[in-house]
């Protein structure tokens, strides 16, 4: 045979398209992490098979050989539409549905073509009467398709169709911003459907020869423009889609939806509303040209400030979105107004300057005058007038100094270290008797050579406290205060301070279980507070009992961090 300009021409566009889907492969290749690029891949290598091997058969005569050429473009026409479906179900952002049962029926289809096919010279179900027919000085053939031949064909190309219904609905649900990528990729299901419809059922002049191939010049061009000159990868419905099953609608934070890429691809009301001139732009924006600061610097700060006119200061939630397979398809910023928490904690770090520097310098200065009036004093009146004066200044900078204590516990960090028990409890006996010399601390540890891992500023700051709580309200002349420390099954060491003092008033307690201050439910004084906070911040417990005095145990357990 001899090839005329036609047939030439039509074999040439046959490797062009082949060669064109191979580029397209390794392209994809470098995005194969993104949704979808691996069963686009599976798509392009179909296309790639088949348009090589339908070139090829048009030059072999050899009947076994091109039947075997003509075997392998079948089962690659057969593959594509399904290849095509699960790509538009994972881009889209519905990956889930291919691991069901439905989906592997639509799997099951191309698999038994292959089994079918092969076989076929036995049991004759994919085609039949199979004969050479040249045209053109190319080798075509004719052949009867048989039933499960036309459904596979049909099938291929219903599949490819709902996949393309599926980038239609990303075009019609998320405007312009996937509407160039998806409108091409969409397009080039049409030549190659065409094509095959064409072939199957014998239209036109000339039934034998397989159009397909040549119109995959087509169908390659237009996906490599999605896929190379628009970047079709670099936006993906699929953040959309999962940034909706978050509730971005929902929320009244501004929320930003960032793809793999860190561009802004989608915003709520409350982000125009926030940043109407720099999102005033079509979508995707660059995160930085949005809020004016890169997305590392958002995550390390967790913080944003704007100008006083667009809202203050904003903490910053991110959250990673991925689809149903873990692969991730973008991320979410929430941006929390907290301009008030900030005002309140700049006006709390004031009082707290004030009664740092104020508070003590005062009272010691009431104190002094307070006991020179009680020494110069005449009328005992007086000077036991000036001795309440003298003590009340006492107990007030008694307050500041233990604010300023409870501000050094909270500001250290937790440093976890092995001790032992019996050395604290040592050191707490002698600190209390340095300060109250007529009150008596007696303490057991059982076993006395216990250990524990905790904090041993916080341990004996918690310590300290309930032994001082303890004794400053004993009424008794002889002050006692009995401490016992026992390990619990569990590992974890139990503190128990007992006293012999009036019953702890309920609201003390029920003030420290709410962990807050009302106007009707007040703490008599901090030192509870502290005792407080160190046991939740050493991760235990406390308890409160009245025994004929008032039994506070705390539990504490090992730290490992």
């Amino acid at each position: 045979m001899t090839l005329g300009a036609l047939g030439i021409g039509f074999v040439l566009a046959s490797f062009g398209a082949s060669f064109g889907a191979l580029y397209l492969l390794q392209y994809l290749y470098r995005q194969r992490d993104r949704s979808g690029a691996d069963w686009f891949m599976g798509n392009m290598a179909s296309v790639a098979v088949f348009c090589f091997a339908y070139g090829a058969a048009l030059l072999v005569s050899d009947p076994t050989l091109r039947t075997a050429l003509g075997a392998i473009s079948f089962v690659c026409v057969c593959f594509m539409g399904p290849f095509f479906l699960a790509f538009g179900l994972d881009y889209t952002g519905r990956g889930e549905l291919i691991r069901t049962p439905l989906f592997g029926v639509a799997a099951a289809v191309p698999l038994l073509t292959v089994v079918f096919v092969a076989t076929n010279p036995v049991y004759q179900l994919v085609w039949a009467d199979f004969q050479l027919a040249p045209v053109f000085g190319l080798a075509t053939a004719t052949y009867t398709v048989q039933p499960w031949g036309v459904f596979a064909l049909l099938f291929s190309i219903g599949t490819a169709g709902v996949g393309s219904l599926l980038l239609i609905g990303a075009i019609l649900s998320y405007g312009p911003l996937y509407r160039r990528e998806a409108t091409a990729v969409t397009l080039s299901t049409v030549p190659p459907s065409v094509g095959v419809s064409v072939w199957l059922f014998g239209l036109g002049p000339v039934p034998q020869l397989h159009l397909t191939a040549p119109l995959m010049l087509v169908h390659v061009a237009l996906d490599a423009y999605a896929f190379v000159g628009t970047h079709m990868f670099a936006t993906n419905p699929a953040t959309q889609r999962m940034a909706e099953q978050t509730g971005l609608e929902s929320l009244s934070d501004p929320v930003f939806i960032l793809d793999t890429n860190g561009q802004v691809v989608r915003v709520n009301d409350r982000a125009e509303a926030l940043f109407p001139t720099a999102l005033s732009d079509p979508l995707p924006v660059a995160l930085d040209a949005a809020l004016g600061v890169e997305l590392e610097t958002l995550r390390e700060t967790g913080e944003i400030t704007l100008g006083a006119e667009r809202g203050g200061t904003f903490a910053v939630s991110y959250t990673s979105l991925t689809d149903q397979s873990d692969a991730a398809v973008g991320s979410m910023l929430v941006l929390y107004d907290v301009t008030a928490d900030r005002q309140r904690e700049q006006q709390l770090a004031v009082l707290n300057r004030v009664l740092r520097h104020n508070l003590r310098n005062e009272t010691t200065v009431i104190g002094g005058y307070a006991s020179l009036l009680e020494a110069d004093a005449a009328d005992p009146q007086q000077a036991a007038r000036a001795g309440k004066i003298g003590a009340a200044s006492d107990r007030l900078l008694a307050i500041g100094e233990k604010a300023r204590t409870f501000e050094r516990l909270q500001e250290r960090d937790r440093q976890p270290t092995s001790l032992s028990v019996s050395a604290v409890l040592s050191d707490v006996e002698a600190s209390r008797s340095a300060v109250q010399d007529d009150a008596t601390v007696e303490w057991t540890v059982t076993p006395s050579d216990l250990r524990l891992r905790t904090d041993p500023t916080l341990l004996s700051a918690l310590l300290g406290n309930l032994v001082e709580n303890a004794i400053v309200h004993s009424e008794a002349s002889d002050r006692a205060v009995f401490v016992s420390v026992t390990e619990a099954p569990d590992g974890d060491v139990a503190f128990e301070v007992r006293d012999d003092n009036e019953r702890i008033p309920d609201i003390e307690v029920e003030t420290l279980r709410a962990g807050d201050e009302t106007p009707l439910q007040h703490g008599q004084g901090i030192g509870l507070w502290i005792v407080y906070w160190c046991v939740q911040n050493l991760r235990g417990s406390i308890d409160f009992e009245y025994d004929d005095g008032n039994v506070l145990t705390v539990t504490l357990p090992d730290l490992t961090e």
